[in-house]
């Protein structure tokens, strides 16, 4: 299978086994064109996904006292602070 993006970029993949066969099932059933707009489909269902887990954790980080407020009294010793020393 050969994919293309709008950047003009190209990517051929293989796809074997069951992922091949769920693709294909997802083509008989309607609504898809090629298996490029399955997998597209699924990669943006992926994104999404990855986007509400990051929020709930960002909200489960404020809850739990992990969180703080940016002020302009704060912010330049925020932003001077080693990324390193930011990890949980």
């Amino acid at each position: 299978m050969r994919v293309s993006n709008q950047q003009g970029g190209t990517m051929d993949i293989t796809i074997h086994g069951t992922a091949a066969e769920m693709i294909q099932n997802e083509m008989s059933l309607g609504g898809y064109k090629s298996p490029e707009d399955v997998i597209y489909e699924a990669f943006e269902a992926l994104v999404k996904q990855k986007i509400s887990d990051s929020i709930d954790e960002g909200l489960a980080d404020i809850e739990a006292g992990r969180a703080m407020e940016i002020t302009p009294d704060n912010i330049k010793s925020v932003l001077d602070k080693p990324l390193d020393a930011w990890q949980k």
